[in-house]
């Protein structure tokens, strides 16, 4: 079995640095970008897990990730603490383990509350991503917004043409084909 954990990601992409996350876990109503991900109607509730990270003392990423609340309820990804192999390990628990992923990512300016919970200077532009993690059945078991700054991150994408993962819009307009290999955030302040 393969797990994954917010550790082990962060770990590799933080090394030996400093890094904090805060952690806090509740339910809202689904959002219909959400809904839509998860097959469920819009405002049904829904269990997110906001956190933000932090390298060296600098907020560097906020995320949010959302689950179906009937899916979750009874594991342990409703506390701040999931144990060990985070919550793609609790997944797998239940039959839902992730074996694929979407990502969806623009650059724009921040909205006021990220700005100052990034604690962006003026003019500094965020990345967007939006997450969707599928099980075996092709399910969506996950759906994750991340903001990142961009002055701490440098994203890295492979191209391949035998195994198309993400079709897009290349500058001439032909379409590209992009898998993502790693994001990670840069080293000192801005």
């Amino acid at each position: 079995m393969r797990t994954t954990s917010i550790e082990a990601i962060q770990d590799t992409d933080t090394g030996k640095r400093g890094r904090v996350v805060e952690v806090t876990v509740g339910e809202r109503p689904a959002s219909e970008t959400v809904a839509s991900c998860l097959d469920i109607a819009p405002g049904d509730p829904v269990l997110c897990r906001s956190r933000r990270f932090a390298v060296e003392q600098r907020p560097v990423q906020l995320a949010d990730s959302f689950y179906p609340v009937g899916m979750v309820r009874a594991t342990p990804i409703v506390y701040t603490d999931t144990g060990p192999g985070g919550v793609y390990a609790r997944l797998a628990e239940i039959g839902r383990e992730p074996i694929r992923f979407t990502e969806r990512l623009h650059a724009r300016m921040p909205f006021p509350a990220e700005r100052t919970a990034l604690e962006l200077p003026g003019g500094t532009p965020v990345i967007a991503i939006t997450r969707t993690a599928y099980d075996a059945e092709d399910r969506c078991v996950e759906v994750t917004e991340m903001i990142l700054d961009s002055s701490a991150y440098e994203l890295e994408y492979h191209a391949s043409i035998q195994s198309p993962v993400f079709i897009g819009r290349g500058l001439q307009g032909r379409p590209s084909e992009f898998a993502c290999l790693s994001r990670q955030p840069r080293r000192g302040r801005r």
